[in-house]
């Protein structure tokens, strides 16, 4: 995988990590409110090449629905389920991305990507847990983990969606973060009570949306389509690490166990080495060469 792939998921990653600080800091804004606005904001990341929103109708409603479904999947798992549960299930995506970006008839590379994933998930497992202390899953909450469940596959569908769709500029993302906003707010005014942001507010979703919720969308389609899908996947799994590094540095996590985030990490480094192995083809020898002959 070249190197403007990995920088392009790099830099989603790390600006997907910042949103809990971010969000943090816009407390009493609704969720729904929150995610349309800095949506609608983002899109302006895309403004200067709005001509390459032009894409055709399925086109526009499978970008604009995905993003839309996931975000609004993803706030009623957390009301509906304990938000380390709900992540949990939620960052089942990557490893559903593996498996989309997998073919059977390669046996050994598939095995390598999916253990690889597992090793991924394992130091998503540790990261969460360590914060949030037991993971117990629990029917009461049933609900709550199908949304996050459905969340994970749309975004693991969204992220291979630009490799089943006609060719499309990556600035088109512009305008899916546009229509999932506008989106958005139409079920805030229907469903939640109504908020006025204060300057404050309107500061933070606005950087929310010029990052976490706009250019990275941008940069995650590039990777999505230069990369390769299994082994970004499953670099996706340090966004709940460096997700908690940014809380513990802001001052948000006062109880951090640095040894466990440690470990963590070094679970998705060797993630990312093991799905990144090339399967051994064994070679005849110059004897059995000869022989055959």
């Amino acid at each position: 995988m070249n190197l403007v792939s990995w920088l392009c998921a790099t830099g989603a990653i790390v600006l997907w990590a910042s949103f809990a600080t971010l969000v943090s800091h816009a407390p009493h804004v609704p969720p729904l409110l929150l995610m349309g606005v800095a949506l609608s904001l983002g899109s302006m990341t895309c403004l200067i090449r709005a001509r390459e929103w032009r894409v055709p109708l399925r086109t526009m409603a499978f970008g604009t629905v995905c993003l839309f479904v996931y975000h609004i999947s993803l706030v009623m798992a957390f009301r509906l389920a304990p938000i380390a549960e709900a992540n949990l299930i939620n960052y089942l995506w990557p490893l559903l991305l593996v498996l989309l970006g997998t073919s059977p008839r390669h046996g050994a590379d598939c095995a390598a990507k999916i253990a690889g994933a597992v090793l991924g998930f394992g130091g998503c497992v540790v990261a969460i847990g360590s914060t949030s202390g037991n993971v117990v899953f629990s029917m009461a909450h049933c609900v709550g983990y199908a949304m996050a469940l459905l969340a994970a596959i749309v975004w693991a569908v969204y992220s291979r969606g630009a490799r089943w769709l006609p060719p499309f500029s990556s600035w088109a993302v512009g305008g899916f973060c546009l229509g999932a906003g506008l989106l958005a707010i139409a079920s805030h005014l229907l469903f939640e009570p109504r908020f006025t942001p204060t300057g404050n507010d309107w500061l933070w979703m606005t950087v929310i949306g010029l990052g976490p919720l706009g250019i990275s969308f941008m940069l995650w389609d590039r990777a999505m389509r230069q990369g390769n899908p299994s082994q970004i996947g499953i670099l996706a799994y340090s966004t709940p690490v460096l997700s908690m590094l940014g809380l513990a540095l802001a001052g948000k996590v006062t109880d951090c166990d640095w040894s466990t985030i440690f470990f963590a990490c070094a679970l998705i480094v060797a993630g990312v080495a093991v799905a990144s192995l090339r399967p051994v083809v064994l070679r005849p020898g110059p004897f059995v060469q000869k022989w055959k002959r």
